[in-house]
């Protein structure tokens, strides 16, 4: 199964291959403390083939992009074809993590409505929305909706423990 970001049979749906590997190269040169070498070998594969993939010499397989954002932490390769699919992904939360810290993302999520909303408000309030207005607006937007996604997955999974936990208590609580 040839599952590479610019198989051609892909190219219809996906960008061109270039484009990705501009942003991973971005993203590798940003982590100048990144040892690129170790990368590789993080990836299973050879120095060589990374720095091809990285030029956009050649396709990098499409199994090898979550673990590269992952090591990396950053996710922009990812989110750009999310963005090519007109989707948006979020961070799925931790379960375990303390409610106190989920109302702290509740609270980021109220701010960055309110800044989004801000920033809509001034790209349409002259009524001609201009290029630099949408690369400062939009990026806030999807703050926002992958913030409101997170947060509704939190939601169900917190709904669905507090179910298991009640049947389980009626199990025990009827032997």
């Amino acid at each position: 199964m040839n599952d590479s970001l610019n198989n051609p049979q892909n190219r219809g749906i996906l960008v061109p291959q270039d484009d990705l590997a501009s942003i991973l190269s971005r993203v590798v040169e940003t982590k100048a403390e990144y040892d690129i070498r170790l990368l590789a070998q993080q990836l299973g594969t050879n120095y060589r083939s990374l720095m091809y993939w990285l030029r956009g010499d050649r396709a990098l397989p499409a199994h090898l992009l979550p673990r590269l954002c992952t090591l990396l932490g950053n996710y922009e390769g990812l989110d750009f074809l999310e963005s090519q699919a007109g989707r948006v992904a979020f961070k799925i939360p931790d379960p375990r993590a303390p409610l106190e810290q989920e109302l702290v993302a509740v609270s980021n999520l109220i701010r960055e409505v309110g800044e989004a909303l801000e920033s809509v408000a001034e790209t349409l309030a002259d009524g001609v929305v201009e290029e630099t207005e949408l690369r400062i607006t939009i990026p806030k937007i999807d703050a926002v909706i992958q913030e409101c996604a997170s947060l509704k997955y939190l939601l169900e999974d917190l709904s669905k423990r507090k179910k298991k936990r009640r049947t389980e208590a009626e199990r025990s609580g009827s032997r």
